[in-house]
């Protein structure tokens, strides 16, 4: 495990591979460790970086509210520290949210997006959304995180095998620091980037579970706002797509990041080989 400080704040990273750098960004009360099948996945040809959010894994707790913003900026400040001018980036859930912001405030650095099971806003600007977040707060303060973590687990992973992921989510979602997590809900429920999403020009993946909290409507309508956006539908699997359904996510981002990659090495040089000729010639 490696660190560094960025404003005040101790955080943990994970950096896997070679290639084209790839950021992932993990969802509310999640930490590097569930990108385990990602990381596996993508490193094969990629520089894998992995992120733990403020507040979450082994990053320091926090004790101070934040918006989505500053995550935004802890994570571009990782990138420079690592010396990482231009990278793609994955953001899951909250981490998707953190991407949206990347891609319009360091916009030189982000050269594709992938956006899963996330938007571009959470306000809590309903009734359904406020008592929601409201329920979540309460049942934190009476009974706890591994409480919850047990609550949420179950409507993540219903089915009789997946007995494991409820327990493993369960048992992460306890190791969780209270206030830290509190504070990311606070920033959740005032995330808003909808106005901008015409000003997101990057090549961009939005990935939606079939089952996942947001209808895959919602991630349409709001797909068809940014230029150069298409959508994706993974089938059987609810919130946790990372986590339920591994191989079929890995396929779609391989896939997508791989023709990215391609991209922009013919753009930087039409004459160059492309990123598996490079990676056999140095095996060679």
């Amino acid at each position: 495990m490696q660190y560094f400080h960025h404003d005040n704040v101790r955080l943990r990273y994970q950096d896997v591979g070679r290639g084209a750098p790839v950021l992932l960004l993990h969802g509310l009360g999640s930490c590097t460790e569930d990108w385990l099948y990602q990381i596996a996945a993508l490193s094969t040809n990629n520089r894998v970086i992995a992120l733990d959010l403020r507040g979450h894994g082994q990053s320091a707790a926090v004790r101070q509210a934040y918006l989505m913003r500053q995550l935004a900026e802890d994570a571009q400040a990782l990138m420079e520290h690592l010396q990482l001018p231009a990278y793609h980036v994955v953001g899951f859930s909250m981490g998707g949210m953190v991407a949206f912001e990347l891609a319009l405030h360091a916009k030189e650095s982000v050269q594709s997006l992938v956006i899963i099971n996330s938007g571009p806003q959470a306000l809590a600007n309903s009734a359904k959304k406020r008592w929601q977040l409201m329920l979540r707060q309460l049942i934190i303060s009476v009974l706890g995180m591994r409480s919850l973590g047990r609550v949420i687990g179950r409507k993540l992973f219903p089915q009789p095998h997946q007995q494991a992921l409820r327990e493993r989510f369960e048992s992460g979602m306890a190791k969780m620091d209270k206030t830290s997590y509190q504070l990311a809900l606070r920033a959740i429920s005032q995330f808003s980037v909808q106005s901008s999403l015409p000003r997101i020009t990057q090549p961009t993946l939005v990935i939606s579970s079939d089952q996942d909290y947001t209808p895959i409507s919602h991630k349409a309508e709001y797909v068809r706002l940014m230029p150069n956006a298409r959508l994706v539908v993974i089938e059987n699997s609810r919130h946790a797509t990372p986590i339920d359904q591994p191989d079929a996510l890995n396929k779609v981002l391989t896939e997508f990041i791989g023709s990215q990659c391609r991209a922009g090495m013919q753009t930087q040089n039409p004459d160059s080989p492309t990123l598996q000729q490079q990676i056999g010639e140095h095996h060679a």
